[in-house]
């Protein structure tokens, strides 16, 4: 079995403690480009004209609607990176804790 090294602790507990504000930064940016993506629809949906199921195509397919989807979509990839991330940090944590109390009850 692999050991995690206290350097590679002191990382993740380091990477846990200074991302925190960043993760945070990234959700909010997805829940932006969200409404931003809804606002460009609607404001398409909005100048369109004919039948309600003509305005939803010409919404669903305006280029501003697209171009805000992008950006919805790469702000999701932003954050669930640092999440991913964030993630595996907190893991290498709890396999350490439970290696340290492994070796303390002789386990190991």
């Amino acid at each position: 079995m692999t050991s995690i090294t206290n350097e590679r602790l002191s990382q993740s507990l380091q990477y846990l403690a200074d991302t925190d504000e960043h993760a945070a930064e990234l959700k909010a940016d997805v829940e932006r480009q969200e409404y931003m993506f809804k606002r460009s629809k609607a404001l398409a949906f909005k100048l369109a004209e004919g039948t309600v199921a003509d305005r939803n195509a010409t919404a669903e397919t305006s280029a501003d609607a697209g171009t805000a989807a992008e950006k919805w979509f790469a702000a999701i990839k932003d954050s669930e990176t640092v999440r991913a991330k964030r993630q595996t940090a907190a893991l290498i944590v709890e396999v350490w804790r439970s290696m340290n109390a492994n070796r303390r009850t002789g386990n190991i």
